[in-house]
């Protein structure tokens, strides 16, 4: 599979690491010596570019993932993004733009070299068209983050690299060429030992992403409409599957970053999402919040209300007081009869988790710590944590290095970007609309939609929806900064325990809509200007 070629591909190459994108040594990379003369070099270059991106998401996973950063999951250590004070020189900026131009000059060295060898014609138009992709990508998650950025179609020099940002329209359209362009020249799908290598419907999938971030309505739902009927994506029955190693490779993703269970080829999700019962003792460095769980509804589609519930005394349920926790019966009420994710998703106080030895751990509360069978979080005052990307029972060890696969496009996601490109394009949400959230809600065990939504209602409900679906997945910070909610969901919000208990204050001013360009390449290149604000 492609992450095992990844694997060798970095055994045997000398990669440029700086994060810094105007350093020379990440300009040269593969693009000198005899490289780029056979069919294998095409091939070992382009399997380059997949791990920049799997720098990436390494980057971010290790963090604590980016729904951190908003109202549905908070980073348990670090401050930075959450509260926001960070500042302008912050590395996480700077890394993360280094990684994304490292990318960039890696797929424009490709797209240069390739057409030059002699090859196998179907292999030389993968191989181009990976790099297209990846281009495109790359150049997706620059605009969503800082806005316009330099457009480089070449591989370039170090004294070619300072040219002034272009408008985020003029990137909107390079990512929109590159996607056509690789959908044009990529398969639909591989043979097993090339499972996990971009496709046709990946490309597909991010040019109607493109448009929406670009509010082409009409043009994305479009593009997501021909990928829900044309591809050979399925959503996958147990929603649960789709966050463990054993659900790798299944029907429903359409474009993720693959791991094996190796020294530095694995991925930290069981570091920092998991918990201190589980096989290799999670951090719990990012956790779920308050607001996340009470979003779930009901399973009969009606809202979670604490007043609907009582305490063991008899009167309503009161979140604040420590004391309505303690008691086992009254709680398991509060999370019985909920939309069947959250528990997939989300460890709650008196449910089981699966951990070490294979042993059903019970969640207290307050957590007895001496009790060999208890469920013992990192924190214990209170905190939800994640069952979402934590693996069950004692068969993976390695806690930095999980075997586990992490999705960036998947179907659900998909058609619920399809039901908002729809609902935003037309006047009334029409059938189609239902069909494509209602299959996201029916595959969960929810019921549909209630007939009759405006336009503003179905708005709210594909968003509620996309908050519970595609939580702890990262998704969520984009939303709500293409959204322009960001600021009213998240700014001047305390991060709390489940009891009420405060944490830290969050904050998100203005600015934080875009990142800075970071400082450290303002430096280099006098002609990129700051974001506003920063």
């Amino acid at each position: 599979m492609i992450k095992k070629i990844m694997i060798a591909t970095l055994s045997v190459l000398v990669l440029g690491s700086c994060n810094k994108f105007l350093d020379r040594n990440s300009l040269v990379g593969l693009s000198e010596g005899d490289f780029w003369k056979s069919e294998q070099d095409a091939v070992t270059g382009i399997n380059a570019i997949y791990n920049a991106n799997r720098e990436f998401t390494n980057s971010i996973v290790i963090y604590g993932m980016m729904d951190d950063f908003t109202d549905i999951s908070y980073q348990s250590f670090a401050t930075g993004l959450t509260t926001g004070v960070f500042p302008a020189n912050a590395s996480f900026y700077s890394t993360s733009w280094g990684i994304f131009y490292k990318g960039i000059y890696r797929a424009n060295t490709a797209l240069k070299k390739v057409p030059e060898i002699q090859m196998n014609e179907s292999v030389k138009n993968r191989t181009l068209g990976e790099a297209a992709f990846f281009r495109g990508y790359f150049y997706f998650k620059l605009w969503d983050y800082f806005g316009g950025v330099p457009l480089y179609d070449y591989p370039m020099n170090v004294d070619e690299s300072f040219k002034p940002r272009n408008t985020e329209k003029e990137v909107y359209a390079f990512i929109v060429k590159d996607m056509t362009d690789a959908y044009a020249l990529l398969p639909g799908s591989y043979d097993a030992a090339n499972k996990g290598r971009i496709t046709k419907w990946a490309a597909l999938a991010m040019r109607g992403k493109a448009h929406l971030w670009a509010k082409e309505y009409e043009k994305a739902a479009a593009d997501f409409k021909e990928l829900m009927e044309k591809s050979d994506r399925t959503l996958v029955g147990d929603y649960h599957t789709l966050f463990r190693v054993a659900g790798n490779n299944n029907s429903e993703v359409i474009f993720d970053v693959q791991y094996v269970a190796q020294q530095g080829n694995g991925l930290a999700t069981d570091r920092n999402y998991g918990n201190a019962r589980g096989a290799t003792t999670g951090s719990q460095r990012t956790r779920p919040t308050p607001k996340l769980v009470n979003e779930y509804e009901m399973k009969d589609g009606t809202p979670f209300d604490f007043a609907n519930f009582k305490n063991a005394q008899g009167t309503v349920f009161n979140p604040d007081n420590a004391a309505d926790w303690k008691d086992e019966a009254s709680v398991r009420k509060l999370f019985e009869n909920r939309d069947p994710r959250l528990q997939k998703g989300i460890v709650v106080p008196w449910s089981t988790f699966n951990g070490k030895g294979g042993i059903d751990y019970l969640y207290r509360f307050p957590v007895v710590t001496s009790d060999p069978a208890a469920y013992v979080p990192v924190w214990t005052n209170g905190s939800y944590a994640w069952r979402k990307f934590v693996e069950t029972g004692s068969v993976y060890t390695l806690q930095d290095n999980m075997p586990q696969n992490f999705p960036l496009i998947r179907l659900a996601d998909v058609m619920l970007m399809y039901a908002e490109a729809k609902n935003e394009s037309a006047g009334v949400p029409d059938q189609s609309v239902y069909d494509a959230v209602d299959a996201v809600r029916i595959r969960a065990g929810m019921p549909r939609l209630p007939a009759g939504l405006n336009k503003e209602q179905m708005r709210e409900r594909i968003r509620h929806e996309r908050m519970v679906e595609l939580c702890g997945e990262g998704q969520r910070y984009s939303d709500i900064r293409r959204w322009r909610i960001a600021r009213d969901v998240v700014d001047g919000v305390w991060m709390t325990e489940f009891t009420g208990v405060k944490i830290r204050q969050r904050g998100f001013p203005d600015n934080y809509y875009l990142w800075p360009i970071p400082q450290s390449e303002r430096d280099v290149n006098p002609n990129l200007t700051q974001n506003p604000g920063w």
